[in-house]
């Protein structure tokens, strides 16, 4: 009895530590400096279709990526049509 609830307390923790994240490929459409807001169309992976708005990490010249694929990894485990994410890390322009 003891093993099985140990087993079931390993699971219950391993589940609420679940990644976050979704590493995707996006084609950058428009960027908004004032903002850092960049208009992309996912292009591969789970997102693949969908319209979404990436908030750029401070520093990043998205300016660069205008028209052009780029790998990112955002802070969600799912994509939806017309949503909002943060990008956590993506590629050098």
């Amino acid at each position: 009895m003891r093993k099985v609830l140990a087993i079931l307390c390993i699971l219950m923790i391993t589940a609420s530590f679940g990644i976050d994240e979704l590493f995707i490929t996006v084609k950058v459409m428009d960027y908004n400096p004032r903002t850092g807001t960049i208009k992309a169309v996912g292009v591969s992976g789970p997102c693949k279709g969908y319209k979404m708005n990436l908030l750029s990490k401070p520093g990043m010249d998205a300016s660069k990526l205008l028209n052009r694929d780029v790998s990112v990894m955002i802070d969600s485990s799912k994509c939806q049509d017309g949503g909002t994410y943060r990008i956590k890390w993506s590629e050098k322009p």
